[in-house]
């Protein structure tokens, strides 16, 4: 669903054609993952279907022809709706989060609270899983939890936690919740 919500944001932000899309999505996304055409231009014709999206062939000279897509009303409701559906499951999905996290400033309040919440509950989950799980192999230096790796996965698990319990004390007040104060979200500093 994330890469869906991608799609959609290249559009809410100006009128694209599909290659352009698929490198800023790319680019978004990072090297660790890829946007490919199969699933690129499927999901833009299941989009122009919807009535989300339409398509305009751009005549081009001694180049092939191209199509470029721009959003619809219709289809600026669905990014809005797609981006505030966080059913509990995203909670567990770097994806999802840094989805939701990407376009803070545009969720309901209601679903920042389901991201802020969801996350920190999965986040607590891990810690006392990687605490177990170091008590039950501290004693064979040949099992895959070494106390290296724990603590690297301690760590990051931490500022994690460190990071949504400041988000959750930013976003607490009814005033905070108003994409206005967004500017002042300042996360460094504690």
């Amino acid at each position: 669903m994330y890469i869906d919500i991608l799609i959609l944001s290249q559009l809410m932000h100006s009128p694209k054609h599909g290659y352009e899309i698929k490198k800023n999505v790319a680019f978004l996304l990072g090297k660790s993952n890829t946007i490919n055409n199969n699933y690129l231009y499927p999901t833009l014709k299941r989009f122009e279907e919807m009535g989300a999206i339409t398509k305009q062939l751009e005549l081009q000279e001694n180049r092939p022809n191209r199509h470029i897509y721009s959003i619809t009303e219709m289809g600026k409701e669905i990014f809005h709706s797609l981006l505030n559906e966080f059913p509990p499951e995203y909670a567990r999905n770097q994806d999802e989060i840094f989805n939701r996290l990407a376009f803070f400033e545009l969720l309901e309040p209601e679903t920042r609270e389901q991201v802020i919440s969801g996350r920190l509950r999965y986040i607590e989950e891990n810690l006392a899983h990687l605490d177990g799980l170091v008590h039950s192999v501290e004693d064979n230096r040949f099992l895959p939890m070494s106390p290296i790796l724990h603590e690297y996965s301690r760590l990051q698990m931490k500022a994690e936690l460190d990071f949504f319990m400041r988000l959750k004390a930013r976003f607490s007040t009814p005033k905070d919740l108003e994409p206005e104060s967004e500017a002042n979200l300042n996360l460094h500093k504690k």
